[in-house]
């Protein structure tokens, strides 16, 4: 058995899938996107105790950086350093009276400074070719003072004109192979004397573990992972990382530099990713943790969430069907009744006495079969009455006929006699009213609607003699297009016995027609009596039908037929002057068949 089609006959099984519907649909989404709320709302707490966490360590490393620029201050101003590496120590008791000053003031900071202790190396350098050497170890002792002066920095500290040059992470000096550790950072920065003079430089270097020390006092989370940055993009913290790039490690951060809080992808695994920047050194801190730590015990509570939905999706599926069984029980009943019906058996009814909907389908089923019942017999009863009108109409058909037998034994009668006159006007009168009463179209072409008036203006024209002349201004493109049945006739009626008859002298009809854009316009001008604006009025608002002799209708009835096929857009105006003239306006569409409103 088809299942589609199965679905399709059974309301049962309609009333069924409807309600899983109804029960997934709202319930899955509830689910999921608590879920995603959840995580999201993990995922901003995480981000604010990261961030919190970074302005912590960040004020702290600003801090010690901070301290260390301030121990290279106290180098830069003391005036017995200055005066050791600006005189002239070529004297060996000179230079060893300078060497105990400068040996002082360092002990002294060794003493004071807790950064002093982290120092590998420091270099004071005189223009005046002196050099002092400290630090901790023998790292200062193995370094090669010429490479140092001879590395780009040098120049680069000497352009800062005094101001501290961080250089960053980077390999020790000591190329001895016998450095204490293999990876140090560095500053630089001249130093000036009193008149802001150049008289000689200073370098030191530093051990990483300032950041370790550091970081432990900040205690981060420990299955988070943390990355201090130098302004070169290597790495300063952790020590097994050291002088490595973020990017060799797979971390691509975003290139937005206001970003702080961010999700990334490392080694196939997703990341959240929070950094603070340290704008005076260049500096950046990062610290990312795996997004599935995160989202662990939402992913149970998930997990349980969705157990629990099953499990009632089931009980409640159960329960509902025996509720939807009860509900199409009674429909079944109907249907089957309904069945009868269609078997032609017109005396049953539904026995149905639920006060519900069902029950009150049942009433209203009873109802209609009386009514068919009814109304069935109204038909057959109107079916006779038709019947007969039709032998009337089929009668009425005679007397055009009989017209048109009469016309043409008058028209013999006028050709054996030689009375061409009426011979002419005979043929006319034929030929109009054979356009009258031949097929019932709404419609005709311009050729035919014109070959009609011609027809009715020969026969008037031999009753008035020179009352009046009729002039077509048509131009040969319109002849083909359509438009409504009898429009002329009714308004050069009107242009004769209501405009021209009235007046003593001869007068004019000019019927123009012209194609514009997507309108046809037929103007019917005639040099009558006129009209006031009152009877243009009246003429136009005229709900009664107006017939003549020749089967022609009013102006109102024109002009509502036009409405009724082409739309309230189209139809007549009337534009006239008493004594002068009158001019009636026909719009219609050119392509009337697209805008037509009455399909034949």
């Amino acid at each position: 058995m088809n299942p589609i089609r199965f679905f399709k006959k059974s309301i049962l099984h309609k009333i069924m899938i409807s309600f899983l519907f109804v029960m997934v649909l709202p319930t899955s989404a509830i689910s999921i996107s608590s879920y995603v709320v959840s995580v999201k709302i993990l995922k901003a707490k995480v981000s604010d105790y990261f961030h919190e966490n970074l302005l912590y360590i960040g004020s702290s490393i600003e801090k010690e950086l901070s301290g260390i620029e301030k121990l290279t201050e106290l180098i830069y101003i003391n005036e017995d350093i200055q005066q050791a590496i600006s005189s002239d120590n070529r004297n060996e008791l000179d230079y060893y009276a300078n060497y105990k000053k400068v040996d002082q003031v360092i002990n002294n900071l060794e003493f004071y400074s807790n950064y002093y202790k982290y120092i590998t190396s420091l270099f004071i350098f005189g223009m005046n070719g002196s050099e002092f050497r400290y630090g901790n170890g023998s790292d200062a002792n193995a370094i090669d003072t010429k490479l140092l002066l001879a590395s780009s920095w040098y120049k680069h500290s000497e352009e800062l004109g005094g101001n501290v040059l961080w250089i960053g992470v980077h390999d020790n000096d000591n190329k001895s192979g016998m450095a204490q550790v293999k990876q140090v950072f560095s500053l630089s920065r001249f130093i000036r004397d009193f008149n802001n003079r150049n008289i000689g430089s200073l370098y030191v270097s530093l051990n990483t573990n300032v950041f370790t020390d550091i970081l432990s006092k900040a205690s981060p989370n420990t299955q988070s992972q943390l990355y201090i940055v130098d302004q070169f993009g290597k790495i300063v913290y952790p020590q097994e990382k050291l002088a490595k790039s973020l990017e060799s490690e797979g971390i691509i951060l975003p290139k937005e530099k206001n970003l702080s809080n961010f999700e990334i992808k490392n080694n196939g695994k997703a990341y959240l990713v929070s950094n603070y920047d340290l704008d005076k050194y260049g500096w950046r801190i990062v610290q990312m943790v795996p997004l599935e730590i995160l989202t662990k015990d939402n992913k149970v509570v998930f997990t349980i969430t969705t157990f629990v939905f099953f499990l009632s999706l089931l009980i409640s599926g159960v329960l509902w069907f025996f509720i939807s069984a009860g509900i199409v029980k009674p429909i079944k009943k109907l249907t089957l009744t309904m069945k009868d019906v269609r078997a032609s058996n017109l005396l049953v009814k539904s026995n149905i006495t639920n006060i519900d909907e069902i029950g009150l389908l049942s009433v209203n089923f009873n109802y209609m079969i009386e009514r068919i019942n009814s109304l069935f017999n109204q038909v057959v009863e109107e079916e006779t009455k038709k019947r007969k009108a039709e032998m009337k109409a089929l009668q009425g058909q005679i007397t055009p006929h009989f017209l048109y037998n009469t016309l043409n034994t008058i028209r013999w009668m006028a050709i054996i006699q030689k009375s061409d006159g009426i011979k002419e006007v005979v043929d006319a009168l034929g030929r109009l009213l054979r356009n009258t009463f031949k097929e019932r179209s709404t419609l005709t072409t311009i050729r035919e609607e014109l070959s009609m008036i011609k027809d009715y203006v020969y026969i008037q024209q031999t009753r008035y003699r020179e009352k009046f002349q009729v002039y077509y201004e048509v131009d040969d493109e319109v002849l083909s297009l359509t438009c409504v049945k009898f429009i002329l006739q009714p308004i050069v009626e009107n242009a004769i016995f209501h405009g021209l008859e009235p007046k003593d002298e001869s007068g004019f009809i000019r019927i123009r027609i012209v194609a514009w854009q997507s309108t046809l316009q037929i103007t019917v001008e005639d040099s009558g009596v006129g009209m006031s604006d009152s009877q243009i009025s009246q003429i136009l608002a005229k709900n009664v039908l107006e017939e003549d002799p020749l089967g022609g209708i009013g102006v109102h009835n024109v002009n509502l037929r036009i409405q009724m096929v082409c739309g309230e857009r189209y139809g007549i105006q009337i534009e006239s002057e008493l004594g002068r003239y009158t001019k009636v306006h026909i719009m219609l569409p050119v392509d009337i068949m697209e805008n037509s409103l009455y399909q034949e």
